[in-house]
């Protein structure tokens, strides 16, 4: 079983962070999912999931993503991934979501980017 862990923080600005660690696959998804929903149900409007800490990322959990972006930009809100690991940067490229998911190298990076939006 591979390891993973979320962990989740406030940040100033009205910004939320879930940041991920390990392997997230078909198996971790689903707790992804439950931990992203749960904060927007609880009015989150600017996420940021920080994959730093990620090695590998699969469809499942690219889904998990979209589906986020998808329920924030219904709310008016905003969704932005930290990944600095080439391999799973290629993983957005190679899926065409470079657009829709915007990716930043750093978690300031991506925090300004959302406490500048909102």
């Amino acid at each position: 079983m591979a390891f993973f862990t979320i962990t989740e923080a406030n940040e100033e600005d009205g910004v939320e962070i879930v940041a991920v660690s390990g392997y997230l696959d078909f198996d971790a998804a689903p707790q992804l999912k439950r931990s992203v929903v749960q904060r927007i149900d609880q009015g989150t409007r600017n996420l940021v999931v920080d994959l730093t800490e990620t090695r590998f990322i699969d469809s499942t959990a690219i889904g998990v993503l979209v589906g986020a972006v998808k329920r924030l930009r219904e709310v008016d809100g905003s969704l932005v991934v930290v990944c600095s690991d080439e391999n799973v940067r290629n993983i957005f490229e190679i899926a065409g979501l470079v657009d829709a998911i915007p990716l930043y190298r750093s978690r300031d990076d991506a925090c300004s980017s959302l406490s500048r939006a909102a």
